[in-house]
């Protein structure tokens, strides 16, 4: 990992304004250089450039480009925990269509932010980087783990049938989603057009419905 050899980072967010305003341009600059560059070719430097901040201050926020990647990543995937989740005044129903407008928003999303999220996975894979791949699977068992508490939900109030092992099944139907996602759109060689976002969508979003509510629907 690329490392100031002179400086300590400090880990807390700044409490100013303009602190966090700094961060959020160096998170910005980051998203953008690491879509453009991948993780390999892009150095501190580039990402400092991008954003106009000092050497120091990169240090000051984050000890190295995998701390700052992971810090991108999180910030955009709460985004995508919010927009796949449960829309304000839905009841406990689950609904096919409720899930394709779950999922088919949830695609939009990943498409919009493909190429970070391409980088993030392979990233992942890598043997030198364990302690990225840690922090990235933590970030993903938080989807994971909302998933597995809402079909929870579901089963207490008699929605749909006991599931026998429902910290896999949420554990599964989430790689599916994350791998149709990865493969018919990150690794894609043009962004996808609405169709195909919205094909992935209703797709993934039958898969999960007769899963969850049984094999009987």
């Amino acid at each position: 990992m690329e490392q100031d050899p002179n400086s300590k980072a400090e880990q807390a967010l700044p409490p100013t304004p303009k602190g966090q305003a700094t961060r959020e341009r160096m998170l910005d600059a980051a998203t953008e250089v690491f879509g453009q560059r991948g993780y390999e070719a892009t150095r501190v430097v580039d990402i400092n450039t991008k954003a106009g901040v000092s050497h120091g201050l990169f240090y000051r926020h984050f000890k190295d480009k995998a701390e700052i990647l992971v810090a991108v990543l999180d910030r955009m995937n709460a985004q995508l925990r919010h927009t796949s989740g449960r829309e304000v005044g839905e009841d406990g129903a689950v609904t096919l269509a409720q899930l394709e407008r779950r999922n088919i928003q949830f695609f939009r999303e990943y498409s919009q932010n493909r190429k970070l999220l391409r980088v993030a996975r392979e990233v992942a894979a890598r043997n030198d980087e364990i302690e990225f791949r840690e922090m990235w699977l933590k970030i993903r068992n938080r989807y994971v783990g909302r998933t597995h508490r809402w079909f929870d939900q579901l089963v207490a109030s008699g929605e749909i049938p006991p599931l026998d092992d429902a910290a896999m099944v949420a554990a599964g139907l989430s790689a599916l989603t994350e791998q149709l996602a990865y493969v018919e759109i990150g690794l894609a060689v043009d962004d996808p057009d609405a169709a195909t976002i919205e094909r992935l969508g209703r797709s993934c979003a039958l898969i999960w419905y007769r899963t969850i509510r049984g094999a009987a629907v």
